[in-house]
């Protein structure tokens, strides 16, 4: 039973860690001000640690019971004010030390979005289990991603449109949550270029562990050359006639709840882009067989999603369906 006990602490232990996010690699000036301040409260406990530690060690040797003291009994000492003062006054001067830097630092988060200058605004809305960003300036809506310029503040105005999530991107910046009927923000900005993964960071269902997105952060002309290229982009026109059916079928069962367009924005994730897409939803690998399975039977994939199955397209429309998902490029 010990033995049962100890094996599956171990594997909790372990299984903790098992994340592809990198909690303390700041790439941004709030990640970097959010792990200073980390850095010290450690340093503090680690020093108080140390201290009582080396204390305890050193009294239970330093009193241990010997041959010789067997049976002495210590006389009493009623008080000490000075110790009673020092082990009073020191947790005080720790906290004071930790609390400055601490209670500055939150003022000027909590306010960072109202001092930033010429910022990027983005909304981003969390749904059961995907993220809605829209660019209200460009009149851009991506899926699952965003892309920022690098050392430019970007002000994200968090809304749910169901349950409470959480926004969280560790190199970039602590969680904010999105609640139901409020609007939060969340000033953040990339000090370096990169692809920044990020997660719902609040238990919001079934399938919470796929509830991921990423942050590109490009430099300003990259960014400028993205914005210009996507207010552009339309759905595909010169389409096979695999895919022009696909195109009909779309229409007919999928248009409804689904955009082709980033100019476009609508009830469920926007496709825009979707061949280019690493994953399904999130979850599995984007092939041709993996997008008619998803199509046919999506909850088997990822559990309490709001999209229906269609099991009853032929294979031949689901072929059709997927080759039209295949043009729809960056």
């Amino acid at each position: 039973m010990k033995r049962l006990c100890c094996g599956i602490l171990m594997s909790v232990l372990f299984l903790t860690g098992c994340s592809s996010l990198k909690v303390l690699d700041p790439k941004g000036t709030v990640a970097e001000l959010q792990l200073n301040l980390f850095q010290i409260s450690i340093a503090i406990m680690l020093l108080v640690f140390f201290i009582v530690f080396s204390m305890f060690v050193y009294f239970t040797w330093k009193y241990r019971e010997t041959p010789e003291r067997r049976g002495f009994t210590p006389s009493y000492v009623k008080g000490n004010k000075k110790m009673e003062v020092t082990w009073t006054v020191i947790p005080i001067l720790l906290l004071t030390i930790l609390a400055v830097p601490t209670v500055k630092g939150t003022f000027s988060l909590a306010h960072s979005d109202e001092k930033s200058e010429n910022p990027l605004e983005i909304e981003v809305t969390g749904h059961q289990y995907w993220w809605e960003v829209h660019y209200p300036d460009q009149d851009i809506t991506l899926t699952n991603e965003a892309y920022i310029p690098v050392d430019q503040p970007v002000v994200f105005h968090l809304k749910s449109d169901d349950v409470i999530h959480s926004f969280w991107v560790p190199k970039l910046g602590g969680k904010k949550d999105l609640i139901p009927g409020k609007n939060n923000t969340l000033t953040l900005n990339a000090s370096e270029e990169g692809v920044y993964k990020g997660q719902c960071a609040e238990l919001c269902g079934a399938s919470h562990s796929f509830m991921r997105f990423k942050i590109h952060a490009v430099g300003e002309n990259q960014f400028n050359q993205w914005k210009d290229k996507k207010s552009k982009e339309k759905a595909p026109e010169n389409l096979t006639p695999a895919a022009e059916k696909g195109k009909k079928i779309f229409i007919s069962k999928c248009l409804s709840c689904h955009a082709v367009s980033p100019a476009e924005r609508s009830e469920g994730p926007n496709l825009a882009g979707f061949s280019d897409k690493e994953r399904i939803g999130n979850v599995v690998k984007n092939t041709d067989e993996n997008v008619e399975k998803w199509i046919k039977d999506p909850s088997s994939f990822k559990p309490d999603i709001n999209m229906p199955g269609f099991p009853d397209l032929t294979e031949e429309d689901l072929h059709a369906l997927s080759e039209y998902l295949s043009r729809l490029e960056e």
